[in-house]
């Protein structure tokens, strides 16, 4: 998970994240990079500071199409949307 590193993770996280998910998952990031970073971007373009912590805790949420991850959070106001998610990146689980 390496290009993780490229995105802004730091490589403590990125080996936390191999100790600590799944190996099937490991593989499902690995195998699916492209879309991953796609979403990751998405967020980084929102404005959306803490995406790494959103990563580490909702990572399966990344791998869902590009298009219905864009959808998901095109739905609500962008700056709500980021106020929230910086105060409270658990809120991805409701949306």
């Amino acid at each position: 998970m390496s290009y993780l590193k490229e995105l802004g993770f730091e490589e403590e996280t990125i080996k936390n994240l191999e100790n600590n998910i799944p190996k099937l998952a490991i593989k499902q990031l690995e195998e699916n990079k492209d879309t991953v970073t796609a979403n990751i971007n998405n967020l980084r373009e929102l404005g959306v500071t803490n995406y790494v912590d959103a990563f580490v805790k909702f990572y399966n949420m990344f791998l869902i199409d590009t298009k219905m991850f864009d959808d998901i959070f095109s739905k609500y106001d962008r700056e709500d949307l980021i106020s929230k998610l910086e105060k409270n990146v658990a809120i991805m689980e409701y949306l």
